[in-house]
């Protein structure tokens, strides 16, 4: 999704209109979810997908009107009747489609910019489309922190769309004062803080990077933490200890900590820290008897065994994993599993 904005914002930069096809909504077996986007071009190029076939083709010529009359417009499907025959899908779900016709102005421009630098940053952000057909240029977006990039946004709405706001990349219908909205929930990769730099921290930052993770590396050695051991991190920062590790950074529910210091005591000076954050996942290496020892200590410090069992240790999925490369594909796919289901252990 975040490669598909960046494109978006690139068209509108150089003074090019679009269609963005957005799955409203969706129930039962359909090629896509409710969220899944794609941008049509004047001329009929598309970029993303909302499932192939003749759903998509469907919309693409639809699109075309929407560049023709300059407003946006909704199309249903029933893949349970004559629709599933005419498109030649026998999903057995329904969707709605709504196109937004986005000219290439200022107000856009900066929407969309504004969308683009949240998910670069790894922050979650909301995408809010009037649906009527004449009001498309009053989008706008409401960030991570419930603030609307538009001052004349009514306080109740921005109250109704802060209030179910989602992690993940689905969307929402809302009703006010007799008019309806699109509210896009853009799904973040997660922001993936990784405290120490050997060799399971590098194996895991390249595999965490090609699924989505925003990669953070923390150490407090400069020739291990460094853009040659790891070229795919979004950022490197050599400490000057690891004590208040964290301070420089918003940790909220969309942060994963992974602790792989290179011994017991750095580890449990990372926790201690980790445990007073929102992240949404904390992950530390070692075997059971290092977390029993790590844990007791921290119980004497005043660290609540309630606040312990948030803690995933030994980090990663139960494969039998031994080498450092096997060790990440465990760790990145207990991330992903995280992710996916966004709760709190």
């Amino acid at each position: 999704m975040r490669k598909l904005i960046q494109q978006l914002c690139t068209l509108l930069s150089d003074g090019a209109d679009l269609v963005l096809v957005t799955v409203s909504s969706q129930s039962g077996s359909t090629p896509r979810l409710a969220g899944a986007k794609m941008i049509v071009r004047r001329d009929g190029g598309i970029i993303g997908t909302i499932g192939g076939g003749m759903v998509e083709a469907l919309a693409i010529k639809e699109a075309d009107k929407c560049f023709a009359d300059a407003h946006g417009t909704r199309r249903s499907f029933d893949l349970t009747n004559d629709d599933a025959t005419i498109t030649d899908m026998i999903c057995g779900g329904k969707l709605e489609l709504f196109l937004e016709f986005i000219r290439a102005n200022d107000a856009n421009r900066t929407v969309f910019q504004s969308l683009n630098a949240a998910m670069a940053l790894g922050h979650r952000i909301t995408l809010i489309s009037p649906l009527d057909a004449d009001s498309g240029d009053q989008r706008f977006v409401i960030d991570h922190k419930g603030r609307a990039s538009r001052d004349d946004v009514p306080a109740q709405l921005l109250a109704a769309v802060n209030q179910i706001r989602s992690s993940t990349s689905d969307c929402t219908l809302i009703e006010y004062a007799g008019r309806e909205y699109l509210a896009s929930y853009f799904a973040v990769g997660g922001n993936l803080f990784l405290i120490g730099s050997g060799h399971v921290a590098a194996c895991t930052a390249e595999a965490a990077a090609r699924v989505g993770f925003r990669v953070i590396v923390m150490d407090d050695r400069s020739d291990f933490a460094n853009r040659e051991r790891f070229p795919q991190a979004d950022e490197i920062k050599v400490l000057p200890s690891f004590a208040e590790c964290f301070k420089e950074y918003d940790i909220d529910e969309d942060c994963y900590l992974v602790i792989v210091t290179r011994g017991h005591m750095h580890d449990m000076e990372v926790l201690d820290q980790a445990l007073g954050t929102k992240a949404g996942y904390i992950g530390m290496i070692g075997s059971r008897k290092k977390r029993s020892a790590i844990y007791a200590n921290l119980i004497k410090k005043g660290v609540k065994e309630a606040q312990l069992e948030q803690v995933h240790c030994p980090i990663g999925m139960a494969i039998k994993a031994d080498t450092p490369e096997e060790i990440a594909v465990s760790i990145v796919g207990e991330l992903i599993f995280q992710r996916a289901t966004g709760r709190k252990a």
